[in-house]
């Protein structure tokens, strides 16, 4: 799993990336090129929402988020990030694509170019001027690094919404529990066969931000949690009707 620093977007200029591998004598060295970062977000709020593709979602309408006003001066409003097919629904303010496919449809369509969209260095080098560089470049799924941009904004309480993940009866079944796994393009990346794949990944932001408070939004607070995050001391589970009230969605 490949480790994270716990770096924010208000002390963070750019990296490199490498473009290129030469070998030499028997040694390869690397070509590299350097990315700065072009996002400048100034509205950072105390809290924000990742939202998930897990079909729990379909429970609850978006349309309140969108909407959200988040108090006098906007204070407390929710900034969004999605995970890739989102966008065909909903326009969060940022969102994170990962997998060739969903990558491919969404330099295709046009959105990127009035959207903020990060993705990793290879698809930022394959299609130029459309992507934004995932900082520190993790190859993770697009719900860790979703709550992970969240994070790297400044937000201190990141509600996630659509988080099913995949408990081992859906593992052992094969069952795919993802908004879109019907429509065309959409491919379950191999890793996700392992069923604690995305509580690794999602496990490995919040040790990294210990200083933030993940907040797990289900239809029921009794709804399967993943091992791996139950016993996190910034983790908690609610259901809809306390999102409702917690986070002042009216």
């Amino acid at each position: 799993m490949q480790q994270l620093k716990q770096i924010y977007r208000s002390n963070y200029a750019g990296e490199n990336i490498i473009t290129q591998l030469n070998i030499s004598g028997g040694d390869w060295t690397p070509q590299t090129e350097y990315v700065e970062n072009n996002v400048t977000n100034n509205y950072t709020t105390n809290q924000a929402v990742a939202i998930g593709n897990g079909e729990s979602r379909l429970t609850f309408d978006l349309t309140c988020i969108a909407n959200h006003k988040g108090g006098l001066f906007a204070e407390n409003k929710l900034q969004t990030y999605g995970c890739n097919a989102l966008y065909r629904d909903f326009k969060p303010d940022f969102l994170v694509a990962t997998g060739d496919a969903v990558i491919n449809e969404i330099a295709d369509s046009g959105y990127t170019t009035n959207s903020i969209v990060y993705t990793n260095a290879a698809s930022v080098l394959q299609y130029p001027g459309k992507f934004y560089l995932l900082p520190q470049n993790p190859h993770y799924d697009s719900g860790s690094l979703a709550a992970y941009m969240a994070c790297f904004d400044g937000h201190k309480k990141v509600f996630m919404l659509g988080y099913d993940q995949y408990d081992e009866n859906d593992n052992q079944l094969g069952r795919v529990n993802n908004v879109y796994k019907d429509t065309v393009g959409y491919l379950r990346h191999p890793e996700w066969q392992d069923s604690n794949f995305l509580s690794r990944s999602l496990l490995e932001v919040m040790r990294v931000y210990n200083d933030v408070e993940f907040v797990r939004v289900m239809p029921m607070e009794t709804y399967w949690v993943p091992e791996l995050l139950r016993p996190l001391a910034n983790f908690r589970q609610i259901n809809y009707r306390d999102f409702v009230i917690e986070a002042d969605i009216g």
